[in-house]
């Protein structure tokens, strides 16, 4: 599945990008949410930047994942603030205020494969999974995981295992699934 997401062109990303985030502000899931966790895109990830650039845009607040340890921080992200490498060479903020993940509002999650009963498979090192045990362990609506790719990541049904977390929506450049 990387080797299909690695052969999607610049232009073609772009253009994922741009109608992707055209479906995600569209809808009340994003017009009804204040706190909005993003992410850098790595190793041909899906972009994450126009999306980004909309929530300043409205006047929402952005963040961005920052690794402690095992688990993810959500720190607040603002255009000119300075950002570092972390050890897997993923951008995140190189200060800023820390908001808890479970008072977050919408998460958006990247993937590598995605199925449509919200399982998906990530680079493996279980970070999602990890921070948002608490929404296995008790019923919330918050915060909404959203997970983002193309639609050719899209495959009838990804394993489960009894440690993941599963997604509420995925968002492609062709659709907004709320599953």
């Amino acid at each position: 599945m990387q080797a299909t997401r690695r052969a999607v062109t610049a232009s073609e990303a772009s253009a994922a990008g741009l109608a992707a985030k055209q479906l995600l502000v569209s809808n009340p899931l994003f017009q009804t949410s204040q706190h909005i966790a993003c992410y850098f895109s790595q190793n041909d990830e899906f972009d994450c930047e126009s999306i980004i650039h909309e929530i300043w845009r409205v006047g929402k607040i952005c963040y961005l994942p920052v690794l402690s340890g095992n688990y993810l921080e959500f720190a607040v992200y603002l255009s000119d603030q300075p950002l570092r490498l972390n050890r897997y060479h993923i951008l995140e903020p190189e200060s800023g205020e820390k908001f808890a993940a479970k008072k977050l509002d919408l998460v958006i999650v990247p993937l590598v494969a995605f199925d449509l009963r919200g399982h998906r498979v990530g680079m493996g090192g279980g970070y999602y999974d990890r921070t948002f045990a608490f929404r296995r362990q008790r019923a919330t609506d918050k915060p909404f995981l959203l997970g983002l790719g193309y639609e050719l990541q899209k495959v009838d049904a990804v394993p489960d295992n009894p440690w993941d977390v599963v997604l509420d929506g995925v968002l492609t450049e062709e659709d907004l699934f709320i599953l």
